[in-house]
């Protein structure tokens, strides 16, 4: 008697149904990138362009971009510190200079001049032609420190005559016309004295106020801005200075 195959294949599948194999997550829709006017005409320069050219052109477009941003931030950097170095020199000084400086010799004419004109005052009247002119060179004088001191502002010299948009040389000629009026009105107090040679305290105020001007007139201060003008005045450091806040520093002249 034959023998009967009950075997049967247990890998069958079921024809018209799915393992767990065969299913497939359905591909989810791309989402669409909505593109600016620019950025449409952009792409489609670029599609005309041939692949190789398109990549190297990209390439080269990032790469000048890299190295300005570097220029600008490396060189605007090294600008600013060299400003930053030479806005100080009028009220710390040049380092030629051993420790003097514009804006202490000056503050000491101000404040010997006033001494001197209040002894005048005292001596010959304060309505002395002489008194009068040395206070009115003092008083246009301290505006004009003042305002180079407190950073240009110069809202109270548009009436000087000598002003002419420059807070500095305002000051240079304000330290002049007050020179001029200290001495003469000086010269006026020894014709009253009974010995020109020994003037007592007012003196010794006149001495100092003197012996500031001669420190003034031997500092490198106008040098080094020069120096520094010459360094950062032409291209490109003048147009990095000015992509980076960088002031003018004025000579006093």
């Amino acid at each position: 008697m034959a023998n009967a195959d009950f075997s049967h294949s247990t890998n069958q599948t079921n024809p018209g149904g799915f393992d767990s194999g065969s299913y497939r997550e359905q591909a989810q829709p791309e989402q669409t990138v909505q593109l600016t006017p620019l950025q449409q005409k952009l792409a489609g320069l670029e599609a005309k362009l041939p692949g190789a050219l398109s990549t190297r052109a990209a390439a080269l477009a990032l790469s000048v971009v890299v190295m300005l941003a570097a220029f600008v931030g490396f060189g605007g950097a090294k600008l600013r510190s060299k400003y930053n170095a030479a806005s100080q020199w009028f009220t710390v000084g040049v380092a030629a200079d051993n420790g003097y400086n514009l804006s202490k010799e000056l503050t000491t004419r101000m404040n010997t001049a006033a001494n001197v004109i209040t002894t005048a005052g005292n001596t010959l009247g304060a309505d002395s032609t002489e008194v009068q002119d040395a206070q009115t060179a003092l008083s246009d004088f301290t505006a004009c420190l003042e305002a180079v001191q407190n950073g240009g502002r110069s809202q109270n010299l548009t009436s000087l005559p000598y002003y002419q948009g420059s807070t500095m040389h305002a000051l240079y000629q304000a330290n002049e016309a007050l020179g001029a009026m200290i001495d003469q009105l000086y010269a006026k107090l020894q014709e009253q004295a009974e010995n020109p040679m020994k003037m007592g305290a007012v003196q010794g105020q006149y001495g100092q106020f003197n012996s500031a001007g001669t420190i003034i007139g031997s500092l490198q201060y106008n040098t080094a801005v020069y120096d520094y003008q010459n360094e950062v005045g032409g291209f490109p450091a003048s147009v990095l200075g000015g992509l980076v806040g960088v002031k003018e520093v004025e000579p006093f002249a």
